[in-house]
């Protein structure tokens, strides 16, 4: 029955979560876009020598939560503006520093501009401004509430989405009607903006019309939304700690990814376990997930090891034991993995595992390798202090 929307996670798994996925095309086409699917245009205004420029390319565009938010919002478009690409968009706009952030509308019409580098979070609240621009609820409520068109409800259910307001009831009374066609764009559109949680009918309605939505949106699209809500549902089951609700995201999931819900089930064993009082599930929690879940997962890896090294059992020896093995992992998983090294080397110090932090520092100076020196000066200087610590 899901084979289809199988194949369709399979092909876009690659882009999923690797950040804001830029437009190729040129300005007149992203202008097109942007009507054809009502939304504003982000555009980086960025110059080649710029160096923190380089930096948002490198920390920021490349960060999931905020690629989810750019991409299920924006046309997203990257311009040199001192090279040729950029020769139809300077004929209007125009940056007097780089990189200059700018949101667009359809009409070509600046709705925000920023100035200077942003970081990830500051970024997203920049974005949500840019949306409380353009997005004015009391008028699109009485739109809705005098129409009742597909059109009317997906542009006003999108805005309290955007707004952080509760949107569910709106979305599934016009979702329940007897005789709604689900072939309309419009409801098709907001059924993928509305499956906001896995444990819900209109997620349900997200894997029946799944195709559909996928043709009319991308596929990408359908996967990440799919994902969103599923780790909505899985967060809200850790915060109630819910087993109930925990296993319907896991099982959601299996409708779209097996693996990844087998993985995620593993990860949800260890976070309730890691919330609650018993040590001994802590401890089968984090030996299935280091074999189940977190296995060749740096990032999940490196989490690991943080969840341990705060958790209240710390202070055991088989809790330390398998945060070093999850650290070491994370390691081992890295093209950086000398961070995750001398992070390891410097918890062994605070737990008094001289020697153990000691074996791991040397590990740290190798994997850095001939980085840069003053990196190679603080990893030496833990080393001649655990040296010095273990004569």
């Amino acid at each position: 029955m899901y084979r289809i929307l199988l194949l369709i996670l399979a092909l876009s798994t690659a882009t999923y979560g690797q950040g804001i996925d830029f437009f190729q095309g040129n300005w007149s086409e992203a202008l097109a876009r942007a009507e054809a699917e009502d939304k504003l245009i982000f555009v980086d205004a960025y110059a080649e020598w710029c160096g923190p420029c380089k930096l948002m390319t490198a920390n920021v565009f490349p960060d999931p939560e905020v690629g989810a938010y750019f991409n299920a919002n924006f046309i997203n478009v990257k311009f040199d503006m001192e090279k040729p690409e950029s020769e139809e968009f300077r004929e209007v706009h125009y940056a007097k520093a780089f990189p200059t952030l700018l949101f667009i509308d359809a009409k070509n019409e600046v709705v925000h501009r920023l100035v200077g580098a942003r970081q990830s979070p500051q970024l997203l609240r920049d974005a949500a401004a840019a949306l409380a621009r353009v997005d004015d609820l009391d008028k699109l409520k009485s739109a809705y509430e005098a129409k009742g068109t597909a059109e009317a409800t997906y542009k006003y259910v999108r805005a309290l989405i955007r707004n952080g307001e509760p949107h569910l009831r709106v979305a599934n009374d016009h979702l329940r009607a007897a005789d709604l066609d689900y072939t309309a764009p419009a409801n098709l559109r907001l059924i993928l903006i509305a499956a906001t949680e896995a444990d819900s009918r209109i997620y349900d309605l997200l894997l029946e019309h799944r195709q559909a939505i996928a043709e009319l949106e991308g596929a990408q699209a359908v996967n990440e939304q799919a994902r969103r809500a599923v780790r909505a549902t899985f967060d809200k089951a850790l915060e109630y700690r819910n087993e109930d609700l925990l296993a319907t995201a896991v099982d959601k999931l299996a409708l779209v990814d097996r693996d990844e819900s087998r993985r995620l089930a593993a990860e949800g064993e260890f976070a309730l376990a890691l919330r609650g009082n018993n040590r001994k599930d802590l401890v089968k929690a984090t030996k299935s997930y280091l074999k189940k879940g977190a296995d060749g997962d740096e990032e999940r890896l490196r989490k690991l090891f943080t969840d341990l090294e705060k958790s209240s059992f710390i202070d055991y020896s088989e809790v330390i034991d398998l945060a070093v093995e999850a650290g070491t992992a994370a390691a081992e998983s890295s093209s950086e993995g000398w961070k995750d090294y001398y992070r390891l080397a410097r918890f062994l110090q605070t737990r008094q595992r001289l020697d153990q932090a000691l074996e791991v520092a040397e590990k740290s100076l190798a994997a850095l390798g001939d980085g840069p020196a003053n990196y190679r000066r603080a990893v030496q200087g833990l080393i001649d202090e655990l040296r010095e610590a273990t004569k």
